[in-house]
Order: C-alpha cells, then structure tokens, then sequence
C-alpha cells in the first residue's frame, strides 16, 4: 500500500482514506507513516503465514 498524504486525522493511499481513531498531535511526513504501513504490511504477512 502507497501512501500519498498524511494528516492529523488521516493518511491516504491510492484508493482510500483512512482516519485515525484518535486524531494525533502533530503531522508526521509521508516517508515515516510509509515506514509505519510497510512494517505493519510484514507484521500481518507473518502472522498469517504462521497460521495457515
């Protein structure tokens, strides 16, 4: 998933917005959020290859 913009309620991807549950306090850069999302990507990949 691409991230294209980051706000304080939201970050946004090719085809979606997604809002925070809880707005945050300050505005982070795109390339840091992208970090968050690849990271999170790899987390769930292994989860799910765990179970199968």
């Amino acid at each position: 998933m691409k991230i294209i913009k980051v706000t304080k309620e939201y970050f946004e991807t090719e085809d979606e917005k997604v809002y925070f549950f809880e707005p945050m306090g300050k505005e982070i850069s795109v390339e840091d959020m992208q970090k968050i999302v690849d990271a999170n990507e790899k987390l769930v990949r292994e989860l799910k290859d765990e179970n199968i």
